[in-house]
């Protein structure tokens, strides 16, 4: 009896070792889950069947939209403050249909806020797609589209390592910035530039206006170094960078803010 006990144990300890891994994998996978525990997700795979019906909708900027969303994606941005009522001209607070909002990826928290936020103004069957626009690209690109064009050529997708290698360091930047073929430009708004750092020849070119000159071919012959405030604008640039043919080109890792002039 205590020899069967103990096998019984045994077993049960060994499933528990085997599951606690397995659900600490699921969190890391998607990490905010458990900040917002209250707020319902849909999986790639449930929003794929259920696509015709489901409306979805991208709560990101217009420049991270414009580069690539869900082909049926209404656009709905979450930092307006029309927000919500924006939303309801979509679909009813009391709607049956389903609605799924999405952001950039698994540790994106955008999509889960603008649930929250519209479960706390009154609407009823809301979900966060949380898996984001890569993962759904990447296995439905005939439903998305890339930089005005659907089906996605998942060729051009750029991986993180694809972006990772185009970073630099500061210090890299103030060494380019005596070299004359060299431009530096800080992509900042104008109302982000309450300091400027201290590079030679520094040119402060506004993104939208900055998207325009890619498209006429400016500076084109030269090698780019391009400034954000923090390194999350340029993952958005470098597809404008690719599809307007610029090889020669990198960018300040981590932004200006996490320069030794700002700290």
């Amino acid at each position: 009896m205590k020899k069967t006990y103990c096998v019984v144990l045994s077993v049960i300890v060994m499933c528990l070792c085997v599951l606690v891994p397995l659900k600490v994998q699921a969190e890391e996978g998607f990490p905010v889950r458990e900040k917002y525990s209250d707020v319902p997700f849909i999986t790639t795979e449930q929003l794929f069947a259920e696509y015709d019906s489901i409306i979805i909708v991208d709560v990101r900027s217009k420049f991270e939209y414009d580069v690539i969303h869900i082909a049926k994606a209404a656009h709905i941005i979450l930092s307006k403050k029309t927000f919500v009522e924006e939303l309801s001209a979509v679909r009813a607070k009391d709607g049956t249909v389903k609605m799924a909002f999405y952001c950039n990826g698994h540790t994106c928290e955008k999509s889960y806020e603008a649930t929250q936020q519209a479960m706390e103004a009154g609407f009823k069957n809301v979900y966060t797609y949380d898996a984001g626009i890569f993962d759904w690209a990447n296995a439905y690109p005939e439903l998305s589209t890339l930089m005005g064009q659907t089906p996605v050529d998942k060729e051009k997708l750029i991986s993180k390592e694809g972006l990772n290698k185009r970073f630099v360091s500061y210090e890299e930047i103030l060494e380019k910035a005596s070299d004359s073929n060299n431009v530096i430009i800080d992509i900042r708004d104008p109302f982000q530039r309450e300091k400027i750092p201290n590079i030679p020849g520094l040119r402060n070119i506004p993104l939208d206006r900055m998207l325009v000159l890619l498209q006429e071919g400016e500076f084109k012959s030269n090698h780019l170094y391009f400034i954000d405030a923090v390194g999350k604008q340029v993952r958005w640039l470098q597809y404008h960078l690719e599809s307007n043919g610029y090889i020669n080109y990198n960018f300040l890792e981590k932004g200006v803010l996490s320069t030794q002039d700002f700290k």
